[in-house]
């Protein structure tokens, strides 16, 4: 699988989150953390900087999900990356 032009291929990472007194929040609870983890799977020929394994920030709001072989994976622009790990 290769993503095209600007588009980044992103396999999301769960972060468990704990509040200031020791609770661990759910996605569920932190709906309005716009900016989610994932790990590059594959970065269209048009991106620059990003390599497969990079860890990255991406918007939520502008990612749209796909299903490739049974795994869940995140299809969005480059532009919409907001940090680099």
């Amino acid at each position: 699988m290769k993503a095209l032009g600007t588009n980044v291929v992103i396999r999301p990472i769960v972060e468990e989150v704990k509040s200031k007194s020791g609770l661990i929040m759910t996605s569920y609870t932190e709906k309005d953390i716009r900016h989610k983890k994932g790990e590059v799977v594959s970065a269209g020929s048009d991106v620059e900087g990003l390599n497969e394994g990079d860890k990255v920030y991406y918007d939520s709001a502008a990612a749209s999900n796909i299903r490739i072989e049974g795994e869940k994976l995140i299809v969005i622009n480059d532009r919409q990356i907001a940090i680099k790990l």
